[in-house]
Formats: C-alpha cells, structure tokens, sequence
C-alpha cells in the first residue's frame, strides 16, 4: 500500500486536517502512503497545527497566496515522489477507507489498464445542501452529455491516477472540473467506484451556487471546444 501518494489540496481547513490526517494514519497503519498537504495561502491557524502533523510524516507545500485547488493539486502531484496518485479533499467527506478500496480497484486491473487509467470515486448518497447537490446533477447532466467522459459523479473530489498521465494535460484553472473528460481524451480509461460519502468533520463549503454552477458551466464549454481542437497535450 505504500507506493501511492495522498494529496491534499486545502485552504482554511484547519478545523479538520489535523483529524482527516490522524484517521488516515490509523486506517493505513504501518502501510500510510506518502501525504503531502498543499496549503493554498490559508489564512486561518493552519501553521500553529504544522509541527503536530509533521510528527506524523507528512510533507507540507505551501502557497504565499491562494492560487485555486487546481494549482494547489498541481503542485502537490509534481512533488510527489511516487507515481500513483491519490486526490482527496481537507474536509473529512472522502473517508480514507475508501482509499484503500480505490487502491485495491486499481491493483486488480490488468498491467495496460493500470498504465492508462483514472479511478473516480462514484458517490452513493451526497451529504451536500440541497444547492450543492442540484447545482452538482445540472452540472453534471449537461457534462456527460457534451464531453461524454464515462464519469458519473466528476464533482467527487477523491480520485486516483498516474502522475505521469495527469502531467501530460496542459495546466489550466478548474481543469480540475473536467479531468475525466481530460484523460479521455488522452486515450485513458474511466473507471466509477461507488464510494461513501459523510458530512464536513467541521467548517463551511468555499462554494456556493454562483462560484459553483456559472464558472462550471462556462469552464465546461471552454472544455468542450478545447477538446474540439484536440489542445489537451501539454508540452
């Protein structure tokens, strides 16, 4: 179980990292993966909690200001040091034994599979308010139906995947909205995995209906041609 990186892109999170970190500890044990935390210029008391969750091993990047999750995950995944990747959230919604059972998903693929795959966490029941999860089905009905990227639940934040095929996407803001239909397109394989979902150990959502639903859309159809012009490769 070792050889897979957890990353976890937060901003104003401190009121449930430090538990979210414990919990994944004691559900790996002596097998805990590398965690690196992108804190992405929080400006709460998330640096008073620093030396505790370094006594647990786990590597701290940081932002001097906020530059979106989307960075915040491409900053984690370049310093990871290994080339499986896992992408959770900082508020405790993704339980970390639902890791391990993505993890064992993706160990049961065959040798191509593995090599050209991205693993999508496929929500049973959303612990969401009712805005977040009606803005989430419109988003995700018209999404499907435009890319036809084979995810059913793309607003889940836990998925799992190759460095090496996520670095071949051309970076762009809230690319991380679209990464089923991403892969996609760079002929990688879309696997759901019905997971649990629970509510927020504490805190509030950083989204609400308008920086939520108009952005998605307006990214989706900034998607949509991109995809058209076959511009996904990076360099």
């Amino acid at each position: 179980m070792k050889n897979f990186s957890i990353i976890i892109p937060i901003y104003n999170e401190s009121e449930s990292i430090y538990d979210l970190i414990k919990e994944i500890h004691s559900e790996f044990k002596k097998n805990t993966p590398e965690l690196i935390i992108v804190d992405d210029g929080s400006n709460d008391d998330f640096y008073k909690q620093r030396d505790e969750l370094k006594k647990l091993k786990v590597r701290i990047l940081r932002h001097k200001k906020n530059l979106g999750k989307c960075r915040a995950m491409l900053t984690g995944i370049s310093n990871a040091r290994n080339n499986l990747i896992c992408i959770m959230d900082g508020d405790g919604q993704n339980p970390p034994y639902e890791v391990k059972k993505m993890i064992a998903f993706w160990r049961n693929l065959s040798k191509k599979e593995q090599d050209n795959s991205l693993i999508c966490g496929n929500r049973k029941t959303r612990k969401d308010t009712f805005i977040k999860k009606l803005s989430s089905k419109v988003a995700n009905t018209i999404r499907k139906f435009l890319l036809k990227d084979d995810c059913n639940d793309t607003a889940c934040a836990l998925k799992i995947f190759n460095r090496s095929d996520y670095l071949k996407i051309k970076y762009f803001r809230n690319m991380h909205r679209f990464l089923p239909a991403l892969f996609k397109i760079n002929n990688c394989k879309i696997f759901n995995v019905q997971i649990d979902d629970r509510l927020r150990y504490s805190g509030v959502s950083k989204y609400s209906f308008n920086n939520r639903f108009w952005v998605g859309i307006i990214d989706l159809i900034k998607v949509y041609f991109l995809i058209k012009k076959g511009e996904t490769n990076g360099d």
